[in-house]
């Protein structure tokens, strides 16, 4: 490709980025325009480099990926989160392709520095190729494991994770210097969010919140994620994150094939309000209640078994609360409907219809506090061992207890 079609590629994408909102500032903007992702991405079409979409780099034995060049979008509203600034000293949790690395070294020159960690020897390897290749000498990549951060070059101004964390590991709090910023996906039951949080007195507070999806961090911090698979070759799944309940798959293959009738719920939303804020809304106040992804894939996402609320290529998904072998589901009253429909609760299985009650109440509480946002969430992250913090909820961790509270209506 000529370098005249990869500049307009490469243009293309930032002005995307600047146009949709997800760069804000002239420094995040100024860092996309003089890193080239395509550089980062060898072997890759770069017409497909620079879409704004994630590219998968390594998957486990089983074919899973395990590491990826992030979506532009994603990385963009991170880096907004970040706040960097030159002469800042950030750490990097997460090397992957050296991509965000590079652009953390623009927005750090030109007096900063970027110390950057994976776990997986091969991955700091290629990094180090794509930055030495970059000409970017103010990015230092080590193996290691993110729970740890990097003691030896500590304490950091900037704390950024590119992989999802289920806690909040001390060293990194202890790595970063007095005003100091972690961003981080944080995983609560089956959803993330990109945090932004800073010290305020005896705890973290959240400074912003995004709603976000990454591949999981591994090593000492990793927690296993509780996914059910079931149906013709697994296509069918439900995804609870890092909460598991009683699940019977055989019951659910069964029940999903005899629906009750809908449950209706006045409430009429745009079709990106399941996933972004009801979804949030929903994953939160439904943590302990069995509040789950169903997920298709293969043909069954073609099919009419399982009540497509989001698509994608290849996949369909709804929000589900399920216990043992019955489940309630969000879809759309009117399948037809356009861009704006009303909201319906399906019931499967035996206690199906006690949980569409649950299901609908939560949506009707969404509704009423006024629709509240993840960006509207306030989180507090209290170090354990302590008091249980006052929150309209309350997760607990390993290492901190987090209190979510959204403002009143």
């Amino acid at each position: 490709m000529s370098d005249d079609a990869l500049d307009l590629l490469h243009g293309s994408l930032v002005e995307q980025l600047r146009n949709t909102g997800h760069i804000v500032s002239p420094t995040v903007e100024n860092a996309f325009k003089a890193v080239r992702r395509h550089h980062f991405l060898p072997g890759i079409d770069p017409a497909h480099a620079y879409r704004d979409e994630p590219i998968v780099t390594k998957t486990d034995v089983r074919g899973r990926p395990i590491s990826s060049c992030s979506q532009p979008a994603m990385i963009a509203i991170m880096l907004e989160q970040l706040g960097v600034a030159p002469g800042h000293h950030v750490l990097e949790i997460g090397a992957g392709t050296g991509y965000n690395a590079a652009l953390l070294a623009q927005l750090v020159s030109p007096t900063g520095s970027v110390v950057s960690i994976d776990i997986d020897p091969d991955i700091v390897d290629s990094a180090r190729q794509h930055l030495a290749a970059a000409a970017l000498s103010s990015v230092t990549v080590n193996c290691g494991d993110g729970a740890r951060g990097w003691a030896a070059r500590a304490p950091y101004d900037r704390i950024i994770l590119t992989v999802g964390a289920g806690d909040l590991a001390p060293a990194w709090l202890d790595q970063l210097a007095p005003g100091g910023r972690l961003v981080l996906p944080l995983a609560i039951g089956s959803r993330q969010y990109s945090i932004a949080f800073e010290a305020v007195g005896d705890h973290w507070q959240s400074r912003s919140a995004r709603d976000c999806g990454f591949m999981r961090l591994r090593g000492e911090l990793a927690v296993p994620e509780s996914r059910h698979e079931f149906g013709r070759n697994g296509e069918l799944a439900i995804e609870l994150g890092d909460r598991d309940v009683g699940v019977d798959t055989d019951a659910l293959s069964l029940a999903l094939t005899t629906p009750a009738p809908d449950l209706p719920t006045g409430v009429r939303v745009s079709s990106a309000e399941p996933w972004q804020s009801l979804g949030s809304w929903l994953g939160l106040h439904g943590l302990n209640m069995g509040m789950a992804q169903l997920r298709t894939s293969g043909a069954a996402s073609q099919s009419e078994l399982v009540p497509a609320l989001h698509r994608g290529k290849g996949w369909t998904a709804t929000t589900v609360l399920v216990r043992e072998g019955s489940l309630a589901a969000l879809v759309r009253r009117k399948p037809d409907d356009g861009p704006s429909f009303e909201l319906a609760v399906r019931p499967y299985g035996l206690q199906g219809a006690a949980l569409a009650e649950q299901l609908r109440h939560l949506v009707l509480s969404w509704e009423v506090r006024g629709r509240p946002s993840t960006r509207q969430l306030d989180i507090r992250a209290c170090p354990r061992p302590g008091r249980r913090p006052d929150a309209e909820v309350v997760v607990d961790k390993q290492h901190v207890w987090l209190a979510l509270d959204w403002p009143p209506r």
